[in-house]
This record gives structure tokens, C-alpha cells and sequence, in this order.
């Protein structure tokens, strides 16, 4: 018989090793060989159970960073894979034997191993050159620190609930927490308690007699390894009332010098995250939105969601959206006591008699026949739209941190209770999906239950995530008698109460029937008498909003040759009578409000921001935001990438950067956010991926075709659709961002400017979120 069968007979008979019933088992499994075979099994069995002494160092035998562990009184140089390994073999040979210290040796990362498997000389799934390989950010990592952290790795012995002990090592510690490495071979429970022997310390530290006592913990995080499934990372925080691991970093910290080098390096490298954080928030394509209760209070604005924003609003320009959030959804979204919640929202308008009629349904609050029926009368509107709601309640401490010196801001964030993100999930390319679904026979009359009533809910307020106006130009308070003349000839009269150069803020004697882009001439019957060159009886304007009751216009100027010495006349009006205008000033947040928004929002993310540097003549992206826990799509980019900290985008972005990222980031006026779905397909062998095949909405000619995809995808690995969100940066530098850098320069200058940098040279922004449920939902795919 071949060694190698010897070997394995004796390996399916390890676990009966010291059972008295032994030799029975073995006699069973050697009955039909000779007889030396079964003395050949048993000298094998007692050689790999044998005790050992041996040490194992792996330096430059595996691929990955090794690290000196002190285990059951002997001194090894383990990476993380034979770290993890370690725990492993003792549980199956019962202790350290000569059988643990061969299989340390013969880890799946050795070279030596990985040189006979051939498998150094596959072709890997992405490329560590690759444009797309890009730096993870922890956004939100540093947010509710209240004291720096020691970075310093150091063995501990945890031992944990059950009575395991198991060995780890420290990544950072502060006086009241601590993150630590772990074999991911045991199993750690969120809100459990552990406790921690500092054993590397204790011997650094002879003098601090509290070292020798173990200080408890309680887990209040598990991570996943970016680079491996071999360990986890645990976020832990001090029960024990000592005192010794402050004593500690004060003495690593032994002179002013050493602890002012320490406190900043914690707060340049905390500044460069913020620095992402920002831009983030400034640019992100979702629509935050705040409620007291069941009333919406807030809608958060950025540079690229204004598209949602303005969908909810009517041929008044009035605002919807109020509506869609009715105090039966919220019942459903917001119960007390519950931190998070997630639906989705389908919605489409109706035009009716020239009025804009909002319809909308919620996934839970309906039959699965009424959803279908909603689907199809919706679904064949160009207004078709789903949406997906994240509703997060806030807490008591970030309710008080909303405290603004606004007074009209005051009556909106004085007494919120809750925060949702809307984010788009489909749009009309896709609205073909929701009719491939029998229509059921119902009269669609029953859709009337999903109609929004034409009465506005709530009135509430926008503010823009910078601090910087909004404002084309600034408006001045005015009362000047006017008058309107409609396209039906129908005369009205009114007065100003604010004016621009190219904008007129008109309350009307009487109502109008009127909706935004109708055309009027407006006479002003005052203003005229200081230029009678200049037709002001006949100024023509469009509208740009109107009140429910249809007593109040906001009118912009038509911009034309004809128009231009009009607008000349109102500039030089405002700008001789600056001293008499009172400017009605925008309403915008502080520094101080918009600081405590980013933390809020910070706390909340449903979406992977994506930032996008140009280098020379070449778009690279630069860093990609994350926050723990992964979701399953990130882990597999993570475990794509090459290096601790890295994703690698190859899998989306190559073979598709022209369509994905130069044509959406292009700097041209008025641009704004391209929306795509990208269909991820991964192939597996077991837990290993084989490959990945990557294809965008628009490279299947037929939605059998994708559906095909679909199922294959399912059947072999994995299928993530993702909805991808781009647009150009034109102003990435925010004005938290500049508050931070000044701080941060009378620290270092180097790395303020090194950070501003960075930011400065961001040309584009992008946003990933898992959109699959949503997608095998409406093709009815199991």
C-alpha cells in the first residue's frame, strides 16, 4: 500500500485515537489489507499524535506578514492563515503534536504548497496594477471617538464566555476600548463578554502589578478580514474600572514631544478621512430626509439628488412628497423602538384635467395582486419610478446635537425623531420588467386607496449640505404695484415682495389657474415711470412656482436679446438703491449644524461612494467609502484586491470605463447624475471563485436574455445587480472641509495641503447599492 494511503486511513482515524473502542475501529478499517498495514497505520498514528516541542517559524515560507505568538509556552512565528490553523489542529489532534507542527507547515498560503498545486501560476481575476484599484475608506470610522487611540500590536489571551482560551493580538487600544485580531476558528457573539490578559505587556511592564489580572470587555463589533477568512477583527469596550491601560500609554507616550506626535498623526489621519466624508455627503445621489413623527420636516440637498427632489413636485412646483409619507406608511416605518427599517415605494403621475396626480404604493402595504395591478398601470408611464426608503429612528444624543442658533431652522430640527434615505432603484429603461407579470382582473379603480391628495402635507424645508449660497443671485425685499396679464388675456393685479435681476417674487388680489413654464407679461405699474424707453408694461416671465392657493408666483425672467436691457435696468436699480433694499437673506445651515448632519448621516450609510481622480489624460478611481459590516458584494471586492486597505473595481469598471466613468464625468454645464445597472455575475467552485462576468443593462438585447443570465448565475455562484450612480465634480472642496484643513494646518501644513490636494484633484463621484432583491422580485426569479 502507497504512503499516501497509509496516511489517509490514519487521518479518518484521529478522532477515535483514545477512544477504548480503538483497536476494534482499527481491525474494521485495515480487515481487508495484510497484516503489516495495519501496523504501518497505528506507527503513523502515534507519530502525528505525539507530543511536541518544535517550534514553527514561517518567515519567507508563506505568502503573508508573520508575527511572533507565544502558545502553550513555546514561541512561534505564525501569519494569520497558520494562526487561525493552530486553533484548529489542537482542537482535532488534542493538543500541540508532531501532527500540528507538520500541518503548519503545509498551510494552503505556503509557497511550497502552492508551487505543487500549480496555483501561482493561474491567471488571477484582477490585476494589482489596474487603474481600478482602490484605497478603502472607513467612513464614519473616527466619528464617535472621544479619545485617541495607541496603535500597537501586542499579544493577548482572551478567555472567552465558555472557558476557551484563545490567543490574539491588539491592532489598538485606548483607555476605555480596544480592537484585537482573532482566529476566526471560534465563535464570538455580539454583546458577549470577554476577557483579555495583556501578556506582552505584563512582561514590557513588570512595575504595573494591575497587568497581571485580566480586564474584562464586552465585543460591541465582529469585522471580516479584508485579506482573509482566516481571522476577525473584534471592536471591544472596557468594563473593568482599572486604570492601567491609560498608565500604559502614558508611558509609551514618555515625553510631551512623543504624545504630541502620537495625538497628531491620529488627527491628520482622522482629517483625510473626514475629507472623503465630506465630499461624500456634498455629492451623494441619495435623498436624506428628516420627520417629526409622522410630518416631514427637513429634505437634505446635494449637488447630484435634486433630481429626486424635483420628481415629487407638481405642475405647481409644489411638493409631494409630504404625501408619500402619510401616517399609515409611517405606522410601518417609523414603530418606536425600532432603529432601522427598509421598504420599497412605487410610484408614477397622472396628468388629469392639466393637474400632476401622484400615486404611489408601498411593497408591504399591499396584495401581491394589487402590487402587480399597480405595476402595470404604472410601469407604461414615463413617470414610472421605484424607490427604496431606509428609515433609521434617532437617537435622544442626536436629537439635542440638531440645536441650531436659526431661528428658522429652529421650528424644523427642534424636535425631529427620525431620518430616511431615499435611493432610485429603477427608472423607464427598466419599466418593461413590472408587465412581464399576469395583469390581474381588477377594475383600476382600485389603485384610487394609492392616490396623493392635491392638498399639500407639510411644508418642509430644503437645506443644501454646504454652506455656500445656492442663490443664482441675491434677492431684495420690495413692494411695488404690478400687474399680470395670463395667456388667456386674463389681467390680475398684485404686488411685489421680493426682486432680482432676472426673478419677481408676486402676491395676486385673486387666484390664478396657472402651472410652472406657463408664459406671462407683467406690468409694473410703479417701476416703469424711472425708464419709459423700456417696455416694463410688457416683461415677459415664466413661471417658476405657485402656491396651493394660487395667490402666490414666483416668476424667472425670459432670457433674450430683447430682454437683456430689462435685466440691465433691474441691476442697476438694486445696485443704486442698496442702502434703501433690505436683502432677504437664504436660509442656510451653520458650520456647526452641517457638523452635526455629517455625524448623523455618517451613522447611516446604505451606499458605497465612489471617488474618481484624474491623473494626466487618464480618469483612475482613487478610494472607495465602506462601513462595517460589508455587505456581501464589497467582501468580494475586498477579496479581489491586492494589499490590506484595497478594493479592486476591475470586475465593473474594465471593458466599461469609457461608458461608466469618462462619458458621466464629463465637466460640461448642467451636468447631471447617469444612472446605470450593472449585472455581476460570479462563478464558484465550491468557496473559490472561478469568474467573474460583468454586463451593463444596455449589453442585453432581450429581457429573456437577462433573465437567461440571471438563472445561470444563480445555479453557478452568485448574481449581484448593482445600480450605479456618476456624475462630474466641479467644487469637491466643501466648506467643512476648508474649516478642517485650517485647523489641521496649525499642526502640519505638509499634510493639510497634501489632503487639500488629494481632494482638489477629485473630478468625479459615484455611488454603488445592492439593488438584487428588488431586481429577482419584478422578473419573479426565485
Amino acid at each position: 500500500m502507497q504512503k499516501t494511503e497509509i496516511r489517509s486511513i490514519a487521518e479518518k482515524l484521529i478522532p477515535a485515537y483514545k477512544s477504548e473502542d480503538f483497536e476494534k475501529i482499527l481491525s474494521q478499517m485495515t480487515e481487508d489489507e495484510s497484516p503489516s498495514v495495519k501496523l504501518l497505520v497505528k506507527m503513523e498514528l502515534n507519530r502525528v499524535m505525539g507530543p511536541c516541542t518544535k517550534t514553527v517559524d514561517l518567515r519567507g515560507r508563506v505568502q503573508g506578514e508573520c508575527r511572533e505568538y507565544l502558545l502553550d509556552g513555546l514561541r512561534h512565528w505564525l501569519d494569520d492563515v497558520a494562526f487561525n490553523d493552530y486553533y484548529k489542529y489542537i482542537k482535532k489532534f488534542g493538543g500541540y503534536t508532531e501532527g500540528v507542527w507538520e500541518a503548519l507547515y503545509n498551510t494552503r498560503n505556503n509557497f511550497r504548497v502552492m508551487k505543487e498545486r500549480n496555483t501561482d501560476n493561474q491567471p488571477a481575476i484582477t490585476d494589482s496594477d489596474s487603474p481600478f484599484e482602490v484605497e478603502t475608506i472607513q467612513l464614519g470610522y473616527d466619528l464617535k471617538r472621544r479619545e485617541n487611540r495607541m496603535r500597537l500590536a501586542s499579544q493577548v489571551d482572551i478567555t472567552l464566555p465558555n472557558g476557551q482560551q484563545v490567543a490574539a493580538v491588539t491592532l489598538d487600544f485606548s483607555p476605555s476600548g480596544a480592537k484585537i485580531k482573532v482566529p476566526s476558528a471560534f465563535d464570538y457573539k455580539l454583546g458577549e463578554n470577554i476577557h483579555l490578559h495583556f501578556t506582552e505587556l505584563e512582561q514590557k511592564h513588570p512595575h504595573l502589578e494591575d497587568l497581571q489580572s485580566q480586564v474584562e470587555y464586552r465585543i460591541l463589533g465582529i469585522d471580516e478580514s479584508l485579506e482573509n477568512d482566516a481571522v476577525k477583527f473584534l471592536r471591544l469596550i472596557k468594563l473593568s474600572e482599572t486604570q492601567v491601560l491609560e498608565q500604559v500609554i502614558q508611558e509609551h507616550l514618555f515625553n510631551e514631544t512623543q504624545k504630541a506626535r502620537h495625538d497628531n498623526q491620529d488627527k491628520i489621519a482622522r482629517a483625510r478621512t473626514r475629507a472623503y466624508e465630506h465630499t461624500f455627503l456634498k455629492h451623494a445621489c441619495q435623498l436624506p430626509v428628516f420627520f417629526q413623527g409622522n410630518e416631514l420636516k427637513v429634505v437634505l440637498l446635494t449637488e447630484s439628488n435634486h433630481n429626486i427632489w424635483q420628481y415629487w413636485h407638481d405642475e405647481r412646483n409644489q411638493q409631494s412628497l409630504g404625501n408619500l409619507f402619510n401616517p399609515q406608511r409611517m405606522s410601518l416605518l417609523a414603530k418606536q423602538g425600532v432603529s432601522e427599517s427598509s421598504n420599497t415605494l412605487y410610484t408614477f403621475k397622472h396628468d388629469y384635467q392639466e393637474k400632476c396626480l401622484f400615486f404611489s404604493m408601498m411593497k408591504s402595504e399591499a396584495t401581491p395582486e394589487l402590487r402587480k395591478l399597480f405595476w402595470h398601470i404604472g410601469a407604461k408611464k414615463e413617470s414610472w419610478r421605484a424607490f427604496r426608503i431606509s428609515m433609521f429612528e434617532l437617537s435622544a444624543q442626536e436629537r439635542e446635537s440638531l440645536v441650531t442658533e436659526s431661528p428658522e431652522l429652529t421650528k424644523h430640527l427642534s424636535s425631529l425623531t427620525h431620518c430616511g434615505i431615499l435611493q432610485e432603484v429603477s427608472n423607464p429603461e427598466t419599466a418593461a420588467d413590472y408587465l412581464l407579470v399576469d395583469k390581474p382582473q381588477m377594475p383600476s379603480s382600485e389603485l384610487n386607496v394609492f392616490r396623493h391628495p392635491r392638498k399639500v402635507n407639510g411644508y418642509p424645508i430644503s437645506i443644501f449640505f454646504d454652506a455656500r449660497s445656492q442663490r443664482r443671485e441675491p434677492r431684495y425685499r420690495l413692494s411695488s404695484p404690478v400687474t399680470i396679464q395670463t395667456n388667456q388675456g386674463e389681467l390680475i393685479s398684485g404686488k411685489t415682495i421680493d426682486l432680482s435681476k432676472r426673478g419677481v417674487y408676486i402676491t395676486l388680489e385673486a387666484p390664478v389657474v396657472l402651472k410652472v413654464g406657463d408664459l406671462v407679461n407683467v406690468d409694473f405699474i410703479e417701476l416703469k415711470a424711472y425708464n419709459k424707453k423700456l417696455p416694463l408694461d410688457q416683461v415677459p416671465y415664466q413661471i417658476a412656482r405657485i402656491t396651493p392657493n394660487g395667490q402666490r408666483i414666483q416668476l424667472s425672467i425670459q432670457e433674450d436679446s430683447h430682454t437683456i436691457k430689462i435685466i440691465r435696468f433691474f441691476n442697476r436699480l438694486i445696485e443704486s438703491n442698496r442702502d434703501k433694499l433690505i436683502e432677504n437673506n437664504e436660509v442656510r445651515p451653520s458650520l456647526d449644524l452641517l457638523e452635526q448632519l455629517h455625524h448623523i448621516l455618517l451613522d447611516k450609510i446604505v451606499c458605497s461612494p465612489l471617488f474618481v481622480e484624474r491623473q494626466g489624460a487618464y480618469l483612475k478611481t482613487s478610494a472607495i467609502g465602506i462601513k462595517s459590516p460589508l455587505s456581501s458584494y464589497q467582501v468580494l471586492l475586498a477579496k479581489l484586491g491586492h494589499g490590506e486597505g484595497y478594493m479592486s473595481l476591475d470586475p465593473i469598471f474594465k471593458g466599461h470605463s469609457n461608458t461608466l466613468i469618462a462619458q458621466p464625468m464629463k465637466h460640461v454645464d448642467g451636468a447631471k447624475p447617469h444612472y446605470f445597472d450593472i449585472y455581476f455575475s460570479v462563478r464558484k467552485f465550491g468557496s473559490r471563485v472561478q469568474s467573474i462576468e460583468t454586463r451593463l443593462l444596455s449589453d442585453f438585447n432581450t429581457t429573456q436574455e437577462r433573465i437567461a443570465f440571471i438563472q445561470d448565475s444563480l445555479v453557478m455562484g452568485d448574481i449581484y445587480i448593482l445600480r450605479y450612480c456618476a456624475i462630474a465634480v466641479f467644487h469637491p472642496i466643501a466648506t467643512l472641509l476648508r474649516s478642517d484643513l485650517d485647523e489641521l494646518s496649525l499642526i502640519s501644513m505638509h499634510h493639510a495641503k497634501s489632503i487639500e490636494k488629494s481632494i482638489a484633484s477629485i473630478v468625479g463621484y459615484g455611488e454603488f447599492f445592492d439593488i438584487t432583491e428588488e431586481v429577482l422580485l419584478r422578473l419573479e426569479i426565485n
